[in-house]
């Protein structure tokens, strides 16, 4: 479909727009800093947005058609705005200063909203439609409904013609509750509810994807199938979504999108039972089977920022994102480098101040380890182990 193509012509554009924006930024005094900060950082998550929508679509290919019209509202008009943006970017006779404020006093003109403000209203909608395609708990028609408004008239703005509309609308489901937000499978909440503090990981490198890529009958998604998580590296160069089956719920498979040396996007995806899945520094390593080599050969090397946002997927693939084994961390803060920090209370009981559970686990009771003033109890069966901790 011409729609899912348009996603990613746009998101490569936005990438452009986003590297001269930095040149322009870099030359600039500090004067434009902030103002060129808030346009830079929509027009980046734009991008990112975009390919989340593309990297969805093998996965939920039965629901593309629902979002179809709401990308024909968008992308015309956004396309229309960057190519407008590139036109002061990319003109050479024009100084940085001159570059950026008549793109952004002209541009601001269309519609009485800043650039900013206009990125701002085009994430909104793509947030929307990331929802809207993956049945996220998240997702809020009243709001995708007003943004069409918005976007309708923006595009009058820009003598852009309004798309015709479905002769079958799509029809709105009720607002989700907090019980449905709460059913979410552990996996879905796990990077939407990111740990109180990080430790950072150095040695990083570009991650990579040794393929083979595959084309979309060799990937082996089913209908029906639901994505859980989907994390991007090096500012979503390369992606990768864990998803379940319909028919095997407790089967995590892994879906790689990697670009190759001419900007195409390419795909490869394999069941964690056909994966050996390694720990290496700041990496996780996936190897494959070869059937050609006859040995292990690896697929997909993975460099984290955090050592928490490596744990936690880490869990997710390599438990099979079984409803019986889920992650279970602390947080700790600048407070565990004070000696009063952690107290011993008996020979088996020791309490530690200022811990934050990172726990996604329905039986998990937090009145059960915390006291009344807030220390956290760690109880040890053999008095060696609290000795030991001290």
């Amino acid at each position: 479909m011409e729609e899912l193509l348009g996603c990613w012509r746009e998101a490569q554009r936005a990438d452009k727009v986003a590297d001269g924006l930095l040149k322009i930024r870099a030359t600039l005094d500090l004067e434009f800093y902030d103002q060129i900060s808030a346009v830079l950082k929509e027009v980046e998550t734009t991008s990112r947005l975009l390919r989340d929508l593309y990297d969805l679509f093998p996965i939920y290919r039965s629901r593309v058609p629902i979002i179809v019209y709401y990308l024909h509202v968008i992308l015309p008009s956004l396309c229309r705005t960057m190519k407008e943006m590139m036109l002061y970017i990319g003109h050479e006779n024009l100084p940085a200063r001159a570059q950026w404020t008549l793109m952004s006093d002209r541009l601001s003109q269309q519609g009485g909203m800043t650039l900013a403000a206009r990125f701002v209203m085009h994430v909104e909608l793509l947030v929307q439609l990331v929802r809207l395609l993956s049945r996220s708990p998240l997702y809020d028609p009243t709001s995708l409904e007003l943004l069409r408004l918005r976007h309708l008239r923006l595009r009058k703005l820009q003598r852009i013609p309004a798309p015709p509309v479905p002769v079958h609308p799509h029809a709105a489901k009720a607002h989700s509750t907090e019980a449905d937000f709460e059913r979410r499978h552990w996996a879905e909440k796990i990077f939407d509810e990111p740990p109180h503090s990080t430790t950072g990981l150095r040695h990083r490198r570009e991650s990579q994807c040794f393929g083979p890529p595959m084309t979309e009958t060799r990937l082996g998604i089913v209908s029906g199938s639901k994505a859980l998580c989907k994390l991007p590296f090096d500012k979503n160069h390369l992606s990768v979504t864990v998803f379940l089956g319909p028919d095997a719920p407790d089967m995590t498979r892994l879906l790689c999108r990697w670009i190759d040396q001419y900007n195409n996007p390419m795909y490869s995806c394999y069941g964690v039972q056909e994966l050996c899945i390694r720990r290496k520094g700041s990496s996780l390593q996936f190897r494959r089977w070869s059937p050609t080599r006859h040995n292990p050969t690896i697929w997909l090397a993975l460099f984290f920022k955090t050592w928490e946002s490596k744990s936690s997927f880490w869990w997710a693939p390599a438990t099979g994102c079984c409803s019986e084994w889920r992650p279970k961390e602390m947080s700790l803060t600048h407070q565990s480098e004070s000696p009063r920090w952690m107290e011993r209370r008996s020979k088996h009981r020791i309490w530690l101040k200022d811990i934050r559970p990172y726990v996604f686990c329905d039986t998990y009771k937090k009145r059960h380890q915390f006291r009344k003033d807030g220390e956290f109890e760690i109880y040890f069966v053999n008095e060696e182990g609290s000795s030991f901790s001290l």
